[in-house]
């Protein structure tokens, strides 16, 4: 009797996930997945406002998710809280502000269709 295959973990089924400036008003998000079936399910599945309450801005703070489909990845950016280089900003470069996105897209590709 062959053992059951262990599932693979969502984080090991994206080969990028980044954050950059997009301007100082912006931030960007770039997520690349490894597999066909994973991008194919979070283009059906993730929406601006599940981004938005991750990140804790309004719904109208993110830009439709764009897709890339020959490339396997989605885009997306929000509008930042304060412009890149202002007093209240803790992030000039917009790096590494992925992580509320990370979590999203992992619950996303562990659950069950």
């Amino acid at each position: 009797m062959k053992a059951p295959e262990a599932k693979e973990p969502a984080r090991s089924r994206v080969s990028v996930l980044r954050s950059k400036n997009a301007g100082p008003y912006y931030l960007t998000l770039d997520v690349v997945f490894r597999e066909q079936r994973d991008f194919d399910k979070t283009v059906r599945t993730l929406r601006p406002e599940d981004i938005a309450r991750e990140y804790g801005v309004e719904a109208g703070s993110v830009t439709p998710i764009s897709d890339l489909p020959a490339l396997r990845a989605i885009k997306v950016s929000l509008l930042r809280r304060f412009p890149a280089g202002h007093p209240g900003c803790s992030d000039c470069y917009g790096m590494n502000q992925e992580e509320p996105l990370a979590r999203l897209l992992f619950q996303l590709l562990e659950a069950k269709e």
